[in-house]
Order: structure tokens, then C-alpha cells, then sequence
């Protein structure tokens, strides 16, 4: 078996500058975080100007870890050829192209069809499109793809770029003469670093991101009110729902943040079994939902 490497793009380097600046747009947002909840818990300051940048910490960091994906699997990436297949490697993910599954390969590509062109080109060129006659485009290249290696096989087309097109074809015909010893099947072998079946899940997606909504929601919904709120808030009642004791009113703030923390210990636990049994990880995902909104309950009424 042989590795080729891609062709160096600027890809990459879009795709560093863009997460160090997300990262800095993070510590940025953090500073004024850090002043709202500085000095005595009577004194922290919880407002729709707080909440907007929380709502901009988790946007900075979803994108930076969206980025920081792109860039390891841009350094990451390689072509490896054997006599029985095409292998395309990025982030210990492999994607298998049988090698007599292979009909034809072209240098470059016109009228392609990509649905987000400009972001598929972050640290490389990825992701999914359509040839101009309706095929479907795979994208594992450095280099657009006008200046790709195009390889086609069983209906579909595989948009690379190792260093030497000259040489890679080279290398892939004659292993195509040779013929096949291993009969292999075209898919992809996800890499069970990330867990992808996991999170490919659609259902779990649904779930987890109603969950995450809910709890913005409430957050929301407790920075309009907090700042009108007295000294102390009733947060404990008695049988008859009489105010049993009063709290002071910045222990409120603890609410969300447990019920986003039980949300968060139901998706690692789904995560560590989601092989095993994926119905009670989907339940999990569900009860998240029920915590969510069992929390939100006791907030307004704490603050109604």
C-alpha cells in the first residue's frame, strides 16, 4: 500500500486564522462575563445584555470547534492505494473506494453544484455536491474543484488531490491492471473517536437541541426578570404552597445551570451505551427535555 499526501492549499491556514480569531472573539465576550459575576453573589448583575453574551460564548465556541474539526481533518488528510481499493483517510476516518468499482479519472471539473461553496473550502474542500450531469459529488480535496483529481466509480465521483496527479494516476492504473485479490464495498468507516453514530443519530439531534432551546429559553427569559427581582426570592415552600423560607435571589441563577448540567451528564451517559442499547440513549435525550421543562416550571414561579 502507498500514502499520498495532498497538495498544500491555503485552506488550511483560512481555516487556523479563522479559529484563532473565534478564539479570541471568545476571550473577548469573557471579560465582561467575568466583571458581571465578580465580587459578593449580592452584587452579580444577570441581564439581557449578560444574556446576549452567553448567547455569543456558545456561538464562538460551537463555530470553534466546527473550525477545529475542519483544520484536523485538513492536516490530517491522505490517499492510500492498494491493489483492491482507493482509501481517502481524515481524522481516523476512512472512506473505501473499490478499485474495480473505478471506470474513470479526470483532471478537473466544470459546473459543478455545491451546496456551501464558500465553507466547504475551509480547510479543505469537503463535504457533498453534484456534477454537472447529477452525480454525486464527494469532495476530499485541497484544491477546488476545477484543479482536482476526479476519480469515478459506481455512479459517483471522488473529487482528490494528492501531490502528483501524474503519478497517482499512474500508480492507480497500474494497480487497476494488476486486478482485484479482495472484492470490498463501497462505504465509509467512521472513526469511534467522535462517536459519530451518535451523533448522526436524527432523533438524538432533534432532542438534544430542543433541550439545549429550552434552556436558553428559560436563561432568556430569567435575564428579562432578574434585574426587578427584591433581595430575596421564596424558594422553598411549604405543604400548603406557602413560602416556607427565602432565598437570596442570585441562588436562582444555580437552576439552569443544574438542569444544563443533568442535560449534559444524560448525553455522556448516552454516548458511553449508544451502541449497545440506542433506545434508552434516546430516552435519556428525551428526559433531558422533561428536566428542561420541570426546571423552567419552578423558575417562573419563583419569579412570577
Amino acid at each position: 500500500m502507498r500514502r499520498w499526501r495532498p497538495q498544500p492549499s491555503a485552506g488550511r491556514w483560512i481555516g487556523i486564522l479563522l479559529l484563532l480569531a473565534a478564539l479570541a472573539g471568545v476571550a473577548a465576550l469573557c471579560i465582561p462575563l467575568v466583571r458581571a459575576f465578580t465580587g459578593p453573589p449580592e452584587e452579580w448583575r444577570f441581564d439581557p445584555t449578560v444574556y446576549s453574551e452567553v448567547i455569543g460564548v456558545l456561538g464562538l465556541l460551537a463555530l470553534a470547534g466546527a473550525l477545529m474539526y475542519r483544520v484536523a481533518s485538513a492536516l490530517t488528510l491522505s490517499y492510500d492505494l492498494d491493489r483492491n481499493g482507493l482509501y481517502i483517510n481524515w481524522l481516523g476516518n476512512r472512506a473505501v473506494v473499490p478499485i474495480d468499482q473505478i471506470y474513470s479519472v479526470d483532471v478537473g471539473l466544470r459546473g459543478e453544484r455545491l451546496p456551501w461553496r464558500v465553507i466547504q473550502a475551509i480547510g479543505y474542500y469537503w463535504g457533498q455536491g453534484r456534477t454537472s450531469d447529477g452525480k454525486r459529488l464527494h469532495m476530499f480535496a485541497t484544491q477546488p474543484p476545477s484543479r482536482s483529481l476526479v476519480v469515478y466509480a459506481a455512479g459517483e465521483a471522488y473529487a482528490i488531490s494528492p501531490v502528483d496527479h501524474e503519478a497517482f494516476v499512474q500508480d492507480l492504473e497500474q494497480r487497476r491492471n494488476l486486478g482485484a485479490t479482495k472484492p470490498l464495498v463501497s462505504n465509509v468507516e467512521s472513526s469511534r473517536i467522535f462517536l459519530y453514530a451518535f451523533w448522526n443519530d436524527r432523533i438524538v439531534r432533534i432532542l438534544l437541541l430542543i433541550a439545549l432551546a429550552l434552556n436558553l429559553i428559560i436563561l432568556a427569559l430569567l435575564a428579562t426578570r432578574y434585574p426587578a427581582l427584591g433581595p430575596t426570592v421564596p424558594m422553598r415552600f411549604n405543604a400548603i404552597g406557602q413560602v416556607a423560607e427565602p432565598r437570596p435571589r442570585h441562588q436562582i441563577l444555580f437552576l439552569p445551570l443544574a438542569a444544563f448540567g443533568l442535560s449534559l451528564l444524560n448525553t455522556v451517559i448516552g454516548l458511553t451505551f449508544y451502541r449497545r442499547q440506542q433506545l434508552g440513549a434516546r430516552l435519556l435525550q428525551g428526559a433531558s427535555i422533561l428536566v428542561q421543562l420541570l426546571f423552567g416550571v419552578a423558575i417562573m414561579t419563583i419569579i412570577r
